[in-house]
């Protein structure tokens, strides 16, 4: 799963970029817990970045977060 994340995460599809976890947890089809869980664990390894609370995105993406 969080392999799963980080592919939305940095893929440059129209789905791509910085995201909320609201919007995560509705695209991976994913209860919120678990979700906030792998973003936690990710962060903490550097994988991705926290932007703001609820928000987060790939190291390096410049682009706009999408939110609900």
């Amino acid at each position: 799963p969080s392999e799963k994340i980080i592919f939305v995460l940095k893929s440059h599809e129209n789905f791509g970029g910085p995201q909320s976890t609201s919007i995560l947890c509705k695209f991976l089809n994913m209860k919120r817990k678990n979700i906030e869980s792998l973003l936690s664990r990710l962060c903490l390894k550097g994988r991705i970045t926290r932007i703001s609370p609820a928000i987060y995105g790939y190291p390096g993406d410049t682009r706009k977060p999408k939110t609900l």
